[in-house]
């Protein structure tokens, strides 16, 4: 992305929003009409640039202009647990989510918590046969009151997953723990499986006809010993990482709903998740719903924002590889095969993705 400097004149609107491009934006009414975004006229200059984001964790670092890092090396624990807790993060600390793994012959696919309905019951339950299991080795499962997981008292550096939404519903084979010095963190997730196949809430869910939760999730451990200063930004999110990430450099994050069209200044980076949190759960009339509101309420807005002077730029960043960019029209107009639509990308007849947008990061070892 083109770096604005500290020009004050200039405004720029990075907008945030995973699985805008991969989700279909196509789902059939129930009497069979396609839904799709509606179209706006091409009021500005567009185009499409590649990245290396494949989550929005790491396109919300190189929007905050911090290093990006690799998706087995987020350091999501570190900053999440503060903005749940109001307190740092203890020593060995990881993500971890339940899951669903769906076995097929020679692999697993990896359905997320979102997409299984847990109640606190059920979850209660779970974590607590599993501290049950591992407290004797100094471990512990927590639960905070943001409904966000966390394990503590095994070293996380060489634990190399990537965030359970990342492999959300594509298979895993390649993408658990692979360094040399992660047979800890193969043998507990076995040792999960194993406690969970048989445990009393997953045989009420089969009773019911739901989805065993038959897994744990590990991620997200690494750490970040220091956050490069930056200057006015304003960030506009309610995700506990993003918001974790904020206070760590002293940021205010700001709720998106008092988001002012008439008032936009320097640096501005929102954060929706509202696609992709319809997407993980699975729940196609909530994607639906989910992508008319991102069209209504933020990308139709900041195109016109570009086109009458209020903003310099619009970056749409989907999280998986590329982000399209607006910028006023110039007076030579750009050749048609170099232009881009963002409501007409955004309408691309492209289905679900079923694997993990990239391949596994190099490490020491082979799976």
């Amino acid at each position: 992305m083109t770096d604005l400097g500290m020009n004050p004149n200039i405004t720029r609107i990075t907008m945030i929003a995973p699985g805008c491009f991969s989700t279909p934006a196509f789902i059939s009414e129930p009497e069979g009409v396609p839904a799709t975004v509606e179209s706006t006229p091409e009021i500005n200059d567009s185009s499409v640039i590649t990245n290396c984001h494949q989550a929005y964790e790491q396109s919300l670092a190189a929007a905050l202009h911090q290093p990006i890092p690799k998706l087995g090396e987020l350091p999501v624990a570190q900053y999440r647990f503060l903005f749940d807790t109001d307190k740092k993060a203890p020593p060995n600390c990881v993500c971890t989510e339940l899951i669903h793994l769906q076995a097929d012959k020679d692999n697993a696919r990896l359905l997320p918590m979102q997409a299984l309905n847990v109640t606190d019951s059920e979850s209660d339950q779970l974590i607590e046969a599993l501290n049950d299991l591992i407290r004797h080795d100094g471990l512990e499962v927590m639960r905070t009151t943001n409904h966000n997981f966390y394990l503590s008292g095994m070293p996380a550096s060489e634990l190399d997953t990537w965030p359970a939404h990342a492999v959300a519903n594509g298979k895993i084979a390649d993408y658990l723990p692979r360094k040399a010095g992660a047979g800890d963190w193969r043998r507990l997730m076995t040792e999960v499986q194993m406690l969970f196949h048989a445990h009393p809430v997953n045989i009420a869910r089969a009773e019911a006809r739901q989805l065993a939760i038959n897994g744990m999730w590990f991620w997200g451990g690494s750490r970040v010993s220091s956050l490069s200063p930056i200057d006015k930004v304003d960030l506009y999110t309610t995700d506990a990482y993003a918001c974790g990430l904020a206070k760590a450099m002293n940021i205010v994050p700001q709720s998106p709903a008092d988001f002012d069209w008439s008032n936009l200044q320097g640096e501005v980076i929102v954060v929706e998740l509202g696609v992709y949190a319809a997407w993980l759960g699975g729940d196609h009339d909530a994607l639906q719903e989910a992508k008319k509101t991102l069209q209504s309420q933020w990308i139709t807005p900041a195109q016109q924002a570009v086109a009458t002077g209020l903003c310099n730029e619009f970056v749409l960043d989907g999280c998986e590889g590329q982000a399209i960019i607006e910028k006023p029209q110039t007076k030579s107009e750009q050749p048609f095969w170099k232009r881009f639509s963002i409501s007409k990308w955004l309408n691309r007849e492209k289905g679900y993705n079923t694997e993990p947008k990239i391949q596994p990061e190099e490490t020491d070892t082979k799976p």
